[in-house]
């Protein structure tokens, strides 16, 4: 790897993330020389990576333009499977969404029916032509995932997925650059990306639907653990003593409690006691099994056990999320999947515990909240983790001297804690 790969990655990646968007601002903050920073820049502009567009607001002399990531010519296929859906979307490599499709699929059919259902969604969101600009492919799966593998690894709710090697399965379909992550990442990775500005560096998200997930943005940065499996909020143990037992094979998991199937559970025992007349109406619904998305429409309608259940769970979660919160000190907690579209039935429980059990410093500024992009978040983390992928050192100098990554496999090396998005520290005064 070049010095010349090693600072053009560099300067693209600040591009990126908007910390830098002229000339004279990245010579600022890298410390690099104006001819190097005007190479590189040139060296991005002619390869089709950047565009100049308006003028900077001036500050005496001659106004820089504003650069930006350039659109049009790569394109990225950012896909997420819940346990029962799947989204898929289509973006340009500055993360301008450009098509995208939802659909129900069940995540226990295994890899290869979801692999299947992924080609043919993407084949008609990449039809025109499209597909000759794919760059690089994402997808995010509900279990633990090992990312430099691109393997799910013993996933409690994904029979069949264990080791099953997803990422070459995708790379061998696409011919391009692929990656495998948890749901949860990418969907704080989305949220962040888009949110930064108002939600900090220091964010986590928790998917509170048919599993329990959390992603952990640290300084900017994804936290995935020593080998991908930080973040399993689900499998954190609420009760000892417990005789529910979680997917996972073991007693007294939060998801056991808190999960999908743990209202549904609840639901039913209390549709069939008599004691919620909304409940009782859609369990008796012919060939649709009662669903957590029949607890949440519950608790739209004021239905006072869908309340009670729902908000049970948020209090479940907010005790677990009040060690994490001391500990991280996040600015930003955000709520996603079907219990957060429950709105404040959820939100408001999840903060009062965390408020409550937290240290109080850990909690002065911090704000608790749906996320609020109507449920894109996974598929644009998806998007934007491949791009920053494409960006880094190793991966870009294997592909740019041919012009685009078509044909490159992404590289197979040694396991990143903070894996990328990208973040620079402000230089010292």
């Amino acid at each position: 790897m070049t010095d010349h790969t090693q600072t053009l990655s560099l300067l693209l990646r600040m591009i990126r993330s908007g910390q830098s968007v002229t000339r004279p601002d990245l010579g600022r903050r890298t410390g690099l020389g104006r001819t190097v920073i005007t190479q590189r820049v040139d060296h991005a502009i002619r390869a089709g990576l950047v565009t100049e567009g308006e003028p900077a607001p001036s500050t005496g002399g001659r106004p820089s333009r504003v650069l930006r990531m350039a659109s049009g010519r790569g394109l990225v296929l950012g896909a997420v499977f819940g346990a029962s859906h799947l989204h898929a979307a289509v973006t340009d490599i500055d993360g301008t969404v450009l098509a995208d499709r939802r659909l129900a699929r069940d995540v226990e059919s295994g890899p290869e029916a979801c692999a299947a259902t992924l080609f043919e969604v993407s084949e008609e969101l990449l039809d025109g032509g499209l597909a000759e600009r794919l760059w690089g492919v994402c997808v995010g799966v509900p279990g633990p995932v090992d990312f430099v593998r691109g393997t799910a690894v013993r996933p409690p709710i994904m029979p069949g997925w264990h080791g099953f090697p997803f990422r070459e399965r995708l790379e061998a379909h696409y011919e391009v650059p692929a990656w495998v992550d948890n749901d949860a990442n990418l969907m704080a990775l989305g949220a962040w990306n888009r949110t930064r500005a108002r939600a900090g560096d220091n964010i986590l998200l928790v998917k509170a639907s048919t599993g329990i997930g959390l992603g952990v943005i640290s300084r900017g940065r994804l936290h995935r653990g020593a080998r991908g499996a930080a973040g399993d909020l689900g499998h954190t143990i609420v009760a000892e003593e417990s005789r529910h037992r979680c997917r996972c094979g073991k007693f007294g998991c939060l998801e056991a409690f808190a999960g999908g199937p743990a209202l549904v559970r609840d639901a039913r025992a209390a549709a069939l006691a008599g004691r919620s007349p909304f409940l009782a109406e859609r369990l008796e619904r012919p060939s649709v099994p009662l669903d957590v998305t029949d607890v949440v429409d519950g608790c739209l309608a004021d239905d006072p056990v869908s309340v009670e259940l729902v908000t049970r769970a948020g209090e479940l979660v907010g005790a677990q999320l009040a060690t994490l919160v001391s500990v991280l000190n996040p600015s930003t907690v955000y709520l996603a999947g079907r219990l957060a579209q429950a709105g404040e039935v959820f939100r408001r429980p999840v903060a009062e515990v965390v408020a409550r059990r937290s240290l109080p410093l850990a909690v002065d500024e911090l704000v608790v909240a749906e996320v609020g992009l109507d449920r894109f978040e996974g598929v644009i983390g998806a998007a934007a983790l491949a791009v920053d992928e494409l960006l880094r050192p190793d991966m870009l100098g294997r592909w740019l001297p041919h012009g685009d990554p078509r044909g490159t496999r992404a590289p197979r090396g040694e396991f990143d804690d903070f894996a990328e998005p990208f973040h620079l520290d402000p230089p010292s005064p």
